[in-house]
């Protein structure tokens, strides 16, 4: 674990009032569900649409739809690969812990669905329903993703979170946090990938790991880095 000099241990502790908002492939889950998926069944062309959304020529909603669209299988087959996935055995501890000091923690994903409800929900976790209430915590566990229902024809995705100036994620994570973060004191970002790189821009303290790590030394933007979410509870709790 290690930090940029502006992230001091003191900076990183939570403290009542937080809010933390968490990536969920590759941060939660060890690997990004879409690629071991897509890595199983020998998808390149999977690729081709990654690249395309990375620099910027098509959105996310393009690109998921068409990574998806060559997925081939059987609803219950897909749900097997899906159970064998991997999450960071560290996750349910963190969430227990940062609401004991008074912290919440929302997940964002531009993910789906389908998968991300599920392995929540093998953790052992309740998913709420819309924003959680900072007056009334409670112990679900508030989730903001692009729906995704699994059919014969294929996986059927829908996104209710789209910001219609940019259009470049399905799911806008940084509308998300906008919204949020007038509720509580400060905001924390913890996330891996593209997908995290404005949401991470305006939190106050920011967990990077491997792209988005990239991203925020590219763009001057402290941060503490971390593997796992061990590291966090030993750099936010202990």
């Amino acid at each position: 674990m290690s930090e940029t000099a502006a992230l001091t241990a003191e900076k990183l502790k939570l403290r009542s009032g937080d809010l933390i908002m968490s990536d969920f492939d590759g941060t939660i889950t060890l690997r990004d569900t879409g690629w071991v998926v897509f890595d199983k069944l020998g998808l390149d062309r999977a690729w081709d649409w990654e690249y395309r959304w990375r620099d910027r020529e098509i959105s996310s909603i393009e690109c998921l739809r068409g990574q998806w669209g060559l997925v081939d299988l059987p609803p219950d087959e897909l749900i097997e690969l899906v159970d064998k996935l991997e999450v960071d055995p560290h996750f349910p501890e963190f969430v227990e812990r940062a609401r004991g000091v008074g912290a919440e923690i929302v997940v964002a994903s531009d993910g789906l669905s389908f998968y991300l409800d599920r392995l929540l929900e093998r953790m052992g976790f309740e998913i709420c329903e819309g924003d959680p209430n900072p007056d009334d915590p409670g112990e679900c566990i508030a989730r903001y993703v692009n729906l995704a229902e699994l059919t014969d024809e294929g996986v059927c995705i829908s996104f209710p979170h789209t910001n219609e100036d940019c259009m470049q994620c399905g799911n806008c994570k940084s509308g998300h946090l906008a919204r949020l973060k007038r509720h509580y004191g400060r905001t924390i970002y913890i996330g891996d990938g593209y997908s995290d790189r404005c949401p991470a821009a305006q939190a106050d303290v920011v967990f990077a790991k491997d792209h988005l790590a990239s991203l925020m030394e590219e763009k001057g933007i402290d941060y503490a880095s971390f593997e796992s979410f061990e590291d966090i509870i030993e750099a936010t709790l202990d």
